[in-house]
């Protein structure tokens, strides 16, 4: 059984009187949840990855910028509708 939460008190840094705060979570701006980003596939990722590793001439030590590199372009392609997403 899940233990409610009960109310923090929150100090005042103006002299105010302390109030009770409820834990709840914020308000969603769109009024619904975001729809998930399509998911790339571990293979696909990786060969772009690679193919950025090979394109600046296979030095090592950059491999999370070639990753995130990878990810992020694959994701503008997507999103152009270029690229169908894989899982």
């Amino acid at each position: 059984m899940l233990k409610q939460a009960s109310p923090r008190t929150v100090k005042s840094t103006n002299g105010s009187p302390a109030r009770r705060r409820r834990n709840t979570p914020a308000p969603s701006s769109n009024g619904g949840e975001a729809p998930a980003p399509p998911r790339l596939s571990h293979e696909v990722l990786a060969a772009r990855a690679y193919g950025l590793f090979l394109a600046r001439g296979g030095q090592p030590g950059d491999e999370w910028r070639d990753w995130f590199q990878a990810e992020a372009e694959l994701r503008k392609e997507i999103e152009r509708g270029e690229c169908p997403p894989r899982e």
